[in-house]
């Protein structure tokens, strides 16, 4: 009987491990993602960009980015700031305003693909990726007479709107 003590350790370990991997790869299992931004801006003033995340990530909060510029559009690098901690985006993006001088406006078609490549707070290994559209409009200034200045003045638009929607999978486990 006391041979088989040690066995029944083993086996009790094992068990155990086997049980904390299995959590553990489910914590690490990517789930369907959506986040959702707003962006407004009036008079050439941006208002902040507001984010409805559903998903392994959610949350409210807004949205930080700076862009670089290479041969095949744009490269943005997002942050995501919800509640529970900030995550990180890169989304290689194609974007074209569409413009119709007759009404002085337009629209805006784009989109692209998205990694997560981290986070802070509960998003610190935050991983995923997807793809995402653009849509828009712009309202285009006029001068006194109500004539379209156009896209080659100096003037801002009256109003922009944009919603970029990001669907894919994500993971956010627990550090």
């Amino acid at each position: 009987m006391h041979r088989s003590l040690p066995a029944l350790a083993v086996a009790l370990a094992a068990t155990a491990l086997l049980a904390s991997s299995a959590t553990g790869a489910r914590a690490q299992q990517l789930e369907p993602q959506r986040i959702t931004m707003t962006f407004v801006t009036i008079d050439g003033k941006d208002k902040p960009v507001r984010v409805l995340a559903s998903g392994a990530i959610s949350g409210t909060g807004t949205e930080t980015q700076t862009e670089k510029t290479s041969a095949s559009g744009q490269v943005n690098y997002v942050t995501l700031h919800l509640p529970k901690g900030a995550v990180h985006l890169t989304a290689p993006e194609t974007f074209a305003w569409l413009p119709n001088l007759k009404t002085c406006t337009a629209t805006a078609k784009g989109g692209g693909t998205f990694t997560i490549t981290g986070g802070t707070g509960a998003f610190k290994l935050a991983t995923g990726s997807g793809t995402f559209t653009d849509h828009g409009t712009l309202l285009g200034p006029r001068n006194a007479s109500g004539q379209c200045l156009g896209p080659h003045t100096h003037t801002p638009p009256k109003r922009i709107e944009m919603t970029i929607t990001m669907t894919g999978n994500a993971a956010a486990p627990s550090a």
